[in-house]
């Protein structure tokens, strides 16, 4: 025997510190090239996800309708219908609309997304106990006052520089020359 002089013990402890390095060093040597954290690594490009992501979420706010209201399992079912109906509806209307230079899809007008939701909000409250509606009646309020601070916060933002710089003000402060 070789190594009749390193105890049974020792040998397993060798071994196992020989496959930790091993496998910590193949961890190491793995390119780093797929998605970025948090992206799906089978999934579009991030910027394409994020416009995938845009729009109403017919699962996410039936969640959110069904904690709100308490709606039973019959409710649940004809209100995911209307709320896919109108994730459709959108998406239909944002492929009608696409740029027909690029093809790509562009953002419908705030009063064609108003009226295709206030159509499916009219769906659902018909569906709704009073005590239902009225807590309807007052997360709709909340929603679209949320809306309506997020579009003027992105009308305050104001249009990159047409040379696709920073922006901002000149070094020094003031406009530039003074």
């Amino acid at each position: 025997m070789r190594f009749a002089w390193i105890s049974l013990k020792a040998r397993r402890a060798l071994l196992m510190a020989g496959l930790v390095l091993a496998a910590s060093y193949s961890l190491h040597a793995q390119p780093n090239d797929g998605p970025p954290e948090g992206g799906p690594p089978d999934g579009p490009p991030p910027g394409e996800l994020q416009q995938q992501q845009r729009g109403p979420n017919a699962e996410r706010e039936l969640k959110r309708l069904t904690q709100l209201l308490t709606l039973t399992e019959a409710q649940q079912a004809k209100v995911k219908a209307i709320l896919t109906e109108q994730k459709q509806q959108i998406n239909a209307l944002r492929a009608s609309t696409a740029n027909a230079e690029s093809g790509q899809p562009t953002h419908p007008s705030r009063e064609q997304r108003e009226s295709i939701r206030d159509t499916a909000d009219t769906k659902i409250a018909a569906l709704l106990t009073e005590a239902q509606k009225t807590k309807f009646v007052a997360w709709q309020e909340k929603r679209k006052q949320a809306m309506e601070r997020r579009s003027r916060e992105d009308d305050d933002v104001p249009p990159p520089p047409p040379d696709g710089g920073q922006g901002g003000p000149p070094p020094g402060g003031g406009p530039p020359g003074a």
